[in-house]
């Protein structure tokens, strides 16, 4: 029965084999036929399980990895982000530059998403991601003013 794949659940399904291959190296050349299809079939089934265990431990720790690395980016970014009207911009010299990110995907998830016009509308900007409309005159798109970017 698979767990939650914990190193506890792995290091539990790999003790179990190890005390079926100890019961099986203990009976020797005694055992009988059976009997020892019987323990082979435990230690199968204790070697599947581990490998069952391990997979959802790499799962696992794949996703912390992935996780990890959004809020690393999202630890960068902090520093160079400046609110201005409805939107985040990155900025330069401590002046905002370029296409506004929506404000409540950063303030909530740590996101950047860059905010589209409307096709039909050049008034209103949605943000992909959570569906927000802002106002386009409260999120310009800032020239970066001679400087290079």
């Amino acid at each position: 029965m698979p767990g939650q794949g914990t190193v506890e659940d792995v290091l539990r399904s790999l003790n179990f084999a190890q005390d079926v291959g100890k019961q099986i190296r203990d009976a020797g050349y005694v055992l009988d036929k059976t009997e020892l299809k019987r323990l082979l079939a435990e230690l199968t089934s204790a070697v599947a399980s581990s490998k069952m265990e391990l997979a959802l431990l790499q799962g696992v720790c794949e996703a912390r990895d992935e996780e990890l690395i959004r809020l690393h980016e999202a630890l960068v970014y902090k520093g160079n982000l400046r609110r201005r009207g409805d939107g985040y911009y990155k900025t330069l010299d401590g002046r905002p530059y370029g296409q506004p990110h929506c404000s409540y995907c950063w303030e909530s998830k740590q996101q950047l998403l860059h905010l589209h016009s409307r096709i039909l509308s050049k008034d209103i900007r949605i943000c992909p991601g959570c569906k927000n409309e802002y106002q386009a005159i409260r999120t310009p798109y800032l020239e970066a003013d001679g400087m290079t970017v």
